[in-house]
């Protein structure tokens, strides 16, 4: 009988420590003769943002005799589709597979390329997260009836980690050993990866305090959770959101105010820094794009007629996870759920808690409380 093989395919950009964990935890239950990591060329479901090399040599430190890396998706042209690479893993591997996919992926397992046909060719394994198994076991008995070679849920749980998320911590220079081994971090800064955005963010960390900093860090982290939901620029997000307190640096911006770049009437008011950052990101910071800049301009205040991401920032300031007013957590669960109604029930927030202490709004965040609340 051929060896029992587990291909365990992904992104691994970068590979994390569940990465790790995981493959060895499943070597274990599954009894693998192998494992092999199999990292993906040319996804149709994602931008990679490390290259093919580095991603190999950071796998490479994870490997050993039991734990194999293989190159062949890499070598492939095209996209990377899971049913045309598997005739050439049988070939090499022999008939006696199993192709391991995350809980997520199996949900919508149906809209893969040619399912039915994975089906045929390999047996599968689901690995699910806390809190997916019922849903894996409902969605199993969809594929009752279809012709298969198995499906098997694991028992093995991982860690929840992304590595898109390890990815946004490293570009905002937060420490991330305890997601990833001291090899692959080593490996990540001697050939600076994952650090496109450096220049702006050690300038931007020079002028800030230290808990300002914090909070510009929490609200990249809490947009980018939502751009691919939203369809919107990984890139607009990344620097609307960290330089949306731009100005926010306890220096004198009386010259944006005597060139009558902001609203005049914002001087000294709590809004001012919103008007000034938009001003400071352009000429301080080289951001011309009028899509960032109207974003960083009514983060604080909102307006009508906003764009999907002035709305991001807005609400991403407002709800990013080191705010803990009342009320935030219902806040967040309702953005979570509905983008639009977020949006709407953070502004209306906004006005009541200012309704509510006697002070002062500012008429731009009248105008957006009166357009969104007829809209």
């Amino acid at each position: 009988m051929s060896e029992f093989i587990g291909i365990y395919g992904g992104a691994f950009d970068p590979p994390h420590i569940s990465h790790i964990q995981t493959a060895k935890a499943l070597l274990l239950e599954r009894k693998y003769d192998k494992l092999i990591l199999l990292p993906s060329h040319n996804p149709p479901h994602k931008m990679l943002s490390a290259t093919d090399a580095d991603r190999l040599n950071m796998l490479k430190f994870v490997t050993d005799n039991k734990i194999i890396l293989s190159d062949l998706e890499i070598k492939r042209d095209g996209v990377g589709y899971t049913v045309d690479i598997l005739p050439e893993l049988i070939k090499q591997y022999g008939d006696n597979i199993e192709f391991i996919i995350g809980g997520d992926s199996f949900l919508n397992f149906d809209k893969w390329y040619k399912p039915l046909e994975i089906l045929k060719l390999v047996k599968i394994l689901v690995v699910a997260r806390d809190g997916e198994v019922e849903k894996l076991q409902d969605k199993l008995k969809e594929y009752d009836n279809i012709p298969k070679l198995g499906i098997t849920i694991a028992k093995y749980l991982p860690k929840s980690m992304s590595s898109s998320e390890i990815r946004n911590k490293l570009r905002l220079h937060i420490v991330t050993c305890d997601l990833l081994d001291k090899k692959v971090i080593y490996y990540i800064n001697k050939h600076n990866l994952y650090n496109e955005y450096d220049s702006l963010v050690k300038k931007l960390k020079s002028q800030l305090s230290e808990e300002r900093f914090l909070h510009t860090q929490g609200v990249v982290l809490y947009a980018l959770k939502y751009a691919d939901k939203l369809k919107l620029d990984y890139n607009k997000v990344f620097i609307a959101s960290l330089l949306h307190d731009s100005a926010k640096t306890g220096l004198n911006y009386d010259y944006i105010y005597n060139k009558n770049l902001v609203p005049i009437d914002s001087k000294n008011t709590p809004v001012a820094h919103a008007f000034c950052g938009a001003v400071v990101a352009k000429l301080e910071y080289g951001i011309e794009n009028k899509e960032i800049l109207d974003a960083i301009y009514c983060h604080t205040t909102a307006k009508p007629n906003m764009s999907q991401l002035a709305k991001l920032i807005y609400c991403a300031d407002m709800l990013e996870e080191g705010r803990n007013f009342d009320g935030v957590e219902k806040l967040r669960e309702i953005f979570d759920k509905d983008f639009e109604q977020g949006f709407v029930a953070c502004l209306k927030q906004t006005v009541e808690f200012l309704k509510s202490g006697n002070k002062e709004i500012y008429h731009l965040t009248l105008d957006a409380y009166e357009f969104y609340n007829k809209a």
